[in-house]
């Protein structure tokens, strides 16, 4: 199942410097999410945090992988996950459609 997952700067905290201090952790991870083929792309929001895609049995096998990054597992970004399921309304448009 592909999971979009969300990371964004936890509230109150030097996001700059926390994630000085944990970067060389956090993208050794992150690379082996990758190589596993957990992680099936990463994008920049423009700013502190990241977007991914995973492929994962579920979303709870996502947060628990994903709790082990460094800048999730030390407070310093918080997550949030949504499940991706194929779009079906286009459906629709052939409802009515016997053709």
């Amino acid at each position: 199942m592909k999971v979009l997952a969300i990371l964004s700067p936890r509230e109150g905290t030097d996001i700059r410097s926390a994630i000085a201090s944990h970067a060389v952790e956090e993208l050794r991870a992150l690379w082996q999410l990758y190589r596993e083929g957990t992680v099936r792309e990463m994008y920049s929001p423009g700013g502190p945090g990241a977007i991914l895609i995973l492929e994962t049995a579920s979303p709870a096998t996502a947060r628990s992988l994903l709790g082990q990054l460094p800048l999730l597992a030390n407070q310093v970004m918080a997550l949030e996950l949504i499940e991706l399921r194929p779009f079906a309304a286009l459906q629709m448009l052939f409802a009515g459609d016997r053709t």
